[in-house]
C-alpha cells in the first residue's frame, strides 16, 4: 500500500514511511484514520494523507508525539475530507422534498464554495425523499437525507488537477437475490469469515407516528402487518403552510418527516465480522457500501445487509480487514 503525504495546497511531501495505518471507512458518516511514523521520518508541513488506492483523503488534525523504549514516533490522525462537511450548518433553514441526491448537491454547493469543495458533475442516484434543517451542522443533515435511500456521499481528491470534488453514490448490489452483478456471502461455512459478532437491539423502536403539523395531524405506520403490536411516536414536525404551496403538500411533508424519524428508531442488528480474503477480495469481490449476504451459521441466520463500514489495518507487514453491516433484513434459513 502506498502511501503520499500532501502539504496544504495538495502537492506531494514525499512519500509515507508507515509503521502502522488504521484506516476506517464509513458510508453513513465521515470516516477517520491513524498513521504511526518514526520521529526522524515526519515532515511537519503534511497536511493530508493520500493513498493512490482509496477514494478516501485523510485530513492531518491532530499529531500526537510518543516516547518508548522502542523509540521516538508521531501519531497523525484526523477524519477524511468528508468530515470538512461538519465545519458548516445550515442556516437559513430548508425544508425540500424531491430527488435527495440534487438536494444534498444544493445544500454543499451553497455552503462549501469557500473550502474548494466543488459539485461534481454528471448524474445522480435517483430517489426522492424528504429534508428538513434549520441549524444543524451540513454533515448531520446531509448524511441522515442519504441515508433514508441507502445512499452515501463522497469529497473526492483530484489528485493530478490538486481540487475537490463532492459525489453522492451508491454501493452495489451483490446479494444472491439480484443477477446484475457477482453475489458475496460472508459466512462461515462459506469461508469467507473468520468470526461473527451480532448485537440485536428493539428497545429504541418505534413503528408508528402522530406527525403534527399547522392545524392537523397524520398517522404514518410502517409496520410490516397489523399484527404487530404499535410502538407509538408523537413527533411535532414544526411544518406550517406558509412553508409549501398547499395542504396536501404539506400533509406529505409531515409524512416524510415521520418516516424519517421511524427510521432512525428501527431495530438496530449490527454485525462486526472479520473477513478473510481466500474466496472472497476485498475491493475485488465487495467494497464499502455494497448490499451482501450474511449468514450466522450458529443461529442459522441470514441477512441482506450493507457494508457500513471497512476497517483495515496495516502492521508489521500484515493487512486485516474487518466489516460492519447495517441496515440488515433477518430471514430465517434451514440446512
Amino acid at each position: 500500500m502506498e502511501w503520499i503525504g500532501l502539504d496544504e495546497g495538495f502537492r506531494p511531501v514525499g512519500a509515507l514511511r508507515c509503521l502502522n495505518v488504521q484506516w476506517n471507512r464509513r458510508y453513513y458518516e465521515a470516516g477517520d484514520f491513524m498513521v504511526q511514523l518514526r520521529a526522524a521520518d515526519f515532515d511537519a508541513g503534511v497536511r493530508y494523507v493520500y493513498a493512490p488506492q482509496r477514494p478516501e483523503t485523510g485530513m492531518v488534525e491532530k499529531v500526537e508525539t510518543e516516547r518508548s523504549i522502542k523509540g521516538d514516533f508521531v501519531l497523525l490522525s484526523g477524519f477524511f475530507l468528508e468530515g470538512m462537511l461538519s465545519w458548516k450548518a445550515v442556516y437559513p433553514g430548508v425544508t425540500a422534498t424531491g430527488n435527495v441526491a440534487e438536494a444534498c448537491r444544493g445544500l454543499v454547493a451553497a455552503h462549501m464554495a469557500d473550502t474548494g469543495v466543488a459539485v461534481a458533475a454528471g448524474p445522480v442516484p435517483a430517489g426522492d425523499g424528504f429534508l428538513n434543517a434549520n441549524g444543524e451542522p451540513l454533515s448531520e443533515v446531509t448524511y441522515g437525507a442519504l441515508a433514508q435511500l441507502e445512499m452515501g456521499q463522497r469529497v473526492r481528491l483530484d489528485y493530478a488537477g490538486e481540487s475537490l470534488r463532492y459525489e453522492v453514490w451508491q454501493g452495489l448490489d451483490r446479494t444472491q437475490s439480484q443477477t446484475a452483478n457477482p453475489y458475496a456471502v460472508f459466512s462461515q461455512q462459506f469461508g469467507t469469515v473468520d468470526a461473527l459478532l451480532m448485537t440485536r437491539d428493539t428497545s429504541g423502536v418505534r413503528n408508528y407516528a402522530f406527525a403534527l403539523y399547522e392545524n392537523g395531524v397524520v398517522g404514518v405506520d410502517v409496520r410490516a402487518s397489523a399484527q404487530v403490536p404499535a410502538r407509538v411516536l408523537v413527533l411535532d414536525t414544526g411544518l406550517t403552510l406558509s412553508q409549501w404551496q398547499s395542504p396536501i403538500a404539506l400533509r406529505q411533508a409531515a409524512q416524510a418527516a415521520a418516516r424519517a424519524e421511524l427510521a432512525r428508531r428501527a431495530e438496530v442488528l449490527n454485525i462486526d465480522a472479520t473477513v478473510l480474503q481466500t474466496h472472497l477480495a476485498y475491493l475485488r469481490d465487495y467494497d464499502l457500501g455494497d448490499r451482501c449476504d450474511v449468514r450466522d451459521d450458529r443461529l442459522r441466520m441470514a441477512f441482506e445487509a450493507r457494508i457500513t463500514e471497512v476497517n483495515e489495518v496495516w502492521k508489521d507487514g500484515a493487512h486485516a480487514v474487518t466489516l460492519q453491516f447495517g441496515n440488515r433484513i433477518p430471514t430465517a434459513y434451514r440446512w
